[in-house]
């Protein structure tokens, strides 16, 4: 199956301690697949064999199972920049992990989760959930900013617009990418270097 196409790996006989990791999981491809206005609780429970009323007992609504799921796959990116990043690296170094990790989950195995990040925008969601999913981006965006407040930029590079640079050429790689071509470290590393071709001290 490609990436987009993969179904979570869900049964009708899963014990109650694993219910709510699978009823996530199964809104994650859901949400992923139809995009969240489009997507129904009876939908995310045809997946998960769990009945809708037993959904409603974890989440009052779909905007709650859509934000705990937006978290799950904040933290899941965020585990996979960290796990990259090599202690004790130079600051261009430590960038080109950071991308390649955030790359690696994107068009991976968390690519389900990763594309509710890039294809759902904040402003067209009620204020209470715009302002928590902008919560959720800003603790993944703080992974990158740490790492390029040290870079040895030219005084004149306003460095947040910089930042803004690199994590639309990353997400937009959701878009275009296609298995098969150069990889996710080669993607993220010539994506750092054209940025840093134009803007290094």
């Amino acid at each position: 199956m490609s990436r987009r196409q993969a179904k979570p790996a869900t049964s009708p006989h899963a014990d109650s301690g694993n219910r709510l990791d699978i009823i996530i999981d199964a809104a994650a491809h859901s949400f992923a697949k139809a995009g969240y206005d489009a997507t129904t609780m009876r939908d995310i429970a045809a997946l998960t064999g769990i009945l809708p009323g037993s959904i409603y007992y974890h989440f009052k609504s779909k905007e709650d199972l859509f934000l705990a799921v937006h978290d799950a796959a904040i933290e899941r990116v965020c585990r996979g920049v960290l796990r990259a990043i090599k202690p004790g690296t130079e600051p261009w170094t430590r960038l080109e992990q950071a991308a390649t990790g955030y790359l690696d989950s994107m068009l991976g195995a968390d690519a389900v989760y990763a594309t509710l990040i890039v294809t759902e925008f904040p402003k067209r969601r009620s204020r209470k959930l715009r302002s928590a999913l902008v919560s959720h981006r800003d603790r993944f965006e703080r992974l990158f900013t740490g790492i390029i407040d040290e870079l040895p930029l030219r005084e004149s590079v306003d460095r947040r617009y910089w930042r803004l640079a690199l994590m639309g050429m990353l997400a937009w790689t959701h878009v275009w990418y296609r298995a098969g071509t150069d990889s996710p470290q080669a993607i993220a590393c010539k994506l750092v270097e054209q940025l840093r071709f134009q803007t290094a001290q």
